[in-house]
């Protein structure tokens, strides 16, 4: 983590480095949107990987000739997606410093965050969980893409995320 904040220039948020301590995090796709957490190494040579990508795709411009978004070196993978997307921390300064987001590996286009950082996306999940209410209200609430989703258990101990209409 030292490393990486060396390389940021900037130190890491409290609740990241915080995520990356936490003991025996199950890499279960137990986060909403089918998201398991990834080890920091992970997420180090995911984020090596996406910013080559971002390399080698180089400068690309919208319709009205604005810059297209592209993965930056502030963005910190924190837990992935069977289909290759994943949650980042955006670790840029301003507004939305450690707040989590979706990066989608197709379109590349950061939506509204996801929580506002990694400790209220933890909060959102356990009382989701504890209470059966539906997981990212505040998102929805915010015009994001991602439909809320309320916890299922089968009978194989094996959860899942079903959406909801509640926003």
């Amino acid at each position: 983590m030292d490393a990486l904040e060396a390389d940021l220039g900037a130190p890491l948020t409290a609740d990241l480095r915080a995520w990356w301590l936490l003991p025996d995090v199950s890499a279960n796709y137990w986060i909403p949107g089918e998201f398991a957490p990834v080890s920091l190494d992970e997420a180090l040579e995911t984020r090596e990987i996406w910013l080559l990508v971002a390399e080698q795709e180089g400068e690309s411009f919208d319709e009205n000739g604005r810059p297209e978004g592209r993965y930056l070196r502030e963005f910190m993978p924190i837990a992935l997606s069977p289909g290759g997307d994943g949650l980042i921390v955006d670790l840029r300064p301003g507004d939305t410093r450690g707040a989590v987001f979706l990066w989608n590996h197709e379109s590349w286009i950061l939506d509204v965050p996801h929580w506002v950082s990694v400790a209220p996306m933890l909060e959102d999940i356990a009382q989701a969980l504890e209470a059966g209410t539906p997981a990212l209200l505040s998102h929805a609430a915010l015009g994001g893409s991602q439909t809320p989703g309320t916890a299922t258990v089968d009978g194989e101990l094996d959860l899942a995320w079903q959406p909801t209409t509640a926003r």
